[in-house]
């Protein structure tokens, strides 16, 4: 008798263990299902599917909107205030929304002249922004906005205006990156105003003949910036200097800071690059100016050069003489042929442009 007891025990215990078994096996399987059904390879409640779905339905929407009204506006103020809203909602979007977002970021502040800012938010469309990337500082979208933003703010419809470069000393730019601050990352732009945008033609009218030139900056740990951009151009002292019949002239280097560009390209380098090119504009302070070969052009490209950044088919004609110029070298980076050369920062380049889609 007491071994039937024993026996119908046991019985009894391995019923309750397939029972329980089955249940767990059915109710993960369910989970399973309906969160596969819903898009997502996963066991996580189906309600969470849903609702990451309908935050990217959400930024993607107002994004396209964004877009959309950019197209025919161009109001680069506008469309940065509400790309800034989107960042500031936190959503768990989709990597290829978040690329979007912050390239278009990228190119409406670059637009404005914010360097500093289309920077960060180029390097935010590229990276993780819960795994930064040391040498880069881990420049996320809470840095923004910071100290790179104009007093001014963003009062919409307040045209960004170009005004005359003035002239520059080289000690002055160098004491503002000697701020006594540690830096976090160093990043490098190359911008050109071509004589015709969209168009090699090497010059147009009497002496317009475009321009290049450089923007440096220096993030700081402290999460404050250094930006300054400069060019090289001819210290004129006759009409005739810097000219076809006089080529050569004085030089001197200029504040380029409110400048219009055309095309542009940029990206992170290395400290030790960064101090390359500080020593190139060193020694570009007493160079004598020549159009057809030490010209605003040579300039720029050594500079980019030394970054990391190589643009390719950039000699041009003029009467008299030949060489490298704004037309052709802009032109080649609005035809894509420019490439980033630099193994350690080997991120696609930050490229934009200012030309209307017609004139591309």
């Amino acid at each position: 008798m007491a071994r039937i007891f024993i026996w119908q025990a046991i019985v009894r215990q391995r019923l309750y263990f397939y029972t329980a078994s089955l249940f767990i096996i059915c109710h993960i399987s369910s989970q399973s299902f309906a969160a596969t059904a819903a898009g997502k390879d996963s066991v996580l409640p189906v309600r969470l599917t849903f609702s990451l779905s309908s935050a990217n339905n959400q930024v993607n929407a107002e994004l396209t909107d964004i877009e959309s009204e950019y197209g025919f506006t161009m109001d680069n103020r506008k469309a940065f205030s509400r790309l800034r809203k989107l960042t500031r909602l936190h959503l768990p979007v989709w990597s290829r929304l978040r690329s979007r977002l912050f390239n278009d970021l990228a190119g409406v502040s670059a637009k404005l002249k914010w360097y500093a800012i289309a920077m960060k938010c180029y390097y935010s469309g590229y990276h993780d922004p819960d795994l930064p990337d040391p040498a880069c500082g881990g420049m996320a979208e809470d840095d923004l906005p910071d100290s790179t933003f104009p007093a001014a703010g963003l009062s919409a419809g307040r045209p960004v205006i170009a005004r005359p470069s003035p002239p520059v000393d080289v000690a002055d730019i160098l004491a503002s990156f000697n701020d006594g601050k540690t830096a976090s990352s160093y990043a490098v732009l190359v911008e050109v105003k071509q004589p015709i945008s969209g168009k090699r033609k090497a010059f147009t009218h009497i002496n317009n003949v475009g321009h290049m030139f450089i923007t440096l900056i220096k993030y700081n740990s402290d999460n404050s910036v250094v930006c300054r951009s400069f060019g090289f151009y001819p210290d004129k002292s006759s009409l005739l200097a810097a000219t076809p019949l006089h080529p050569s002239s004085p030089s001197v280097i200029k504040d380029d800071s409110d400048h219009d560009w055309d095309e542009i390209a940029g990206k992170f380098i290395s400290p030790k690059r960064f101090y390359k090119i500080i020593g190139a504009l060193q020694s570009y302070e007493h160079q004598t100016y020549h159009l057809d070969r030490n010209n605003c052009t040579d300039f720029g490209l050594t500079m980019a050069r030394i970054g990391g950044i190589n643009i390719t088919n950039t000699v041009g004609r003029w009467p008299l003489g030949k060489g490298n110029n704004p037309a052709n070298a802009g032109q080649s980076m609005l035809e894509h042929k420019l490439a980033n050369t630099d193994e350690e920062f080997s991120d696609p380049l930050f490229v934009s442009t200012n030309l209307p889609p017609a004139n591309r």
